[in-house]
């Protein structure tokens, strides 16, 4: 999907309350811009509306309140970043077939060391060789940090 600019000129038509309505175009900005997780601050930012304003606004053009609309598009742009990804990968591209796996299997970089940590706090705790800081007495050595035995 192509990056599209901008226009968020005040489109003359507005709802009973004065409130200035998106027209098709801006819609579809407004639709872009949630699929790439982007919200209200930013919306507001770029269409120039109040917070206060996006409900009234999302419910004129996508017949639901804005937190319903950003769920609704931004899960919209997960579905095209896992397509893409996915393409990569069978197109032979070697880190977009690491990520996909891992997306697909659970087992994402950050929790799969904070499991590995864990357990081996956990063992060490369990054998009686806790230095008591929960981690590696030869980094704490290292580093200046180790305890001096009694």
């Amino acid at each position: 999907m192509q990056s599209m600019p901008f226009d968020f000129q005040p489109s003359g038509a507005s709802d009973r309350k004065g409130s200035a309505m998106w027209n098709e175009k801006q819609q579809a900005q407004v639709a872009e811009l949630l699929r790439q997780f982007n919200g209200a601050e930013e919306v507001c930012a770029i269409t120039r509306c109040s917070p206060e304003e996006l409900d009234a606004l999302s419910q004129d053009a996508f017949k639901c309140s804005f937190e319903q609309a950003k769920a609704v598009f931004a899960a919209q742009g997960r579905a095209m970043v896992r397509n893409a990804l996915m393409s990569a990968a069978m197109e032979g591209n070697i880190k977009a077939i690491d990520m996909l796996c891992r997306e697909q299997m659970g087992m994402g970089p950050v929790e799969s060391r904070a499991k590995t940590m864990k357990a081996k706090e956990a063992e060490a705790d369990a054998d009686g060789n806790s230095d008591g800081g929960g981690g590696s007495s030869v980094l704490k050595l290292v580093q200046g940090k180790a305890r001096k035995p009694a």
